[in-house]
């Protein structure tokens, strides 16, 4: 049954991604974030499943709207790195964010309403929940990641 989620929500998001009519319920803001992977905590997110929670850039401001969540796919070949608002779409609230579980699995679950979010399968929720995590874009430069919006 979770292969199918996740197969669904892989699916969903193909055809998501390819128009410009989605709408995040995550108010868009402007934020630049980059590290090297090359050094701790970052390391990290160099094997897939691993996901990382980031508040603010080393300047000290804030990242994304509630938060940066970094990782990789337990589907990725080791290269392809993901972004996601740590902002829960139920509540939409800049001081409600998502937690990561330690499952190894890449799942973040909202402390208020409990909708658990499939980080892996492109922020696919599960429970009261029907949006996906808003997601942002990602660059690499050598070992530097790079995530704007």
């Amino acid at each position: 049954m979770r292969k199918l989620c996740i197969m669904i929500g892989m699916l969903w998001l193909c055809v998501t991604s390819c128009g410009d009519s989605y709408e995040s319920s995550i108010p868009s803001v402007t934020f630049n974030f980059s590290c090297s992977l090359s050094q701790s905590p970052y390391y990290k997110i160099t094997t897939p499943g691993q996901f990382l929670k980031i508040e603010k850039n080393v300047n000290g401001l804030p990242v994304g709207y509630a938060g940066l969540i970094i990782g990789q796919s337990v589907f990725s070949d080791g290269n392809t790195y993901v972004a996601y608002d740590a902002a829960c779409p139920v509540e939409a609230n800049r001081s409600i964010s998502v937690e990561l579980l330690e499952d190894g699995l890449g799942t973040a679950k909202c402390p208020k309403c409990h909708t658990e979010y499939n980080l892996s399968s492109g922020g696919f929720p599960t429970g009261e929940g029907t949006e996906y995590l808003k997601h942002y874009k990602v660059s690499m430069s050598g070992t530097t990641l790079q995530v704007r919006n």
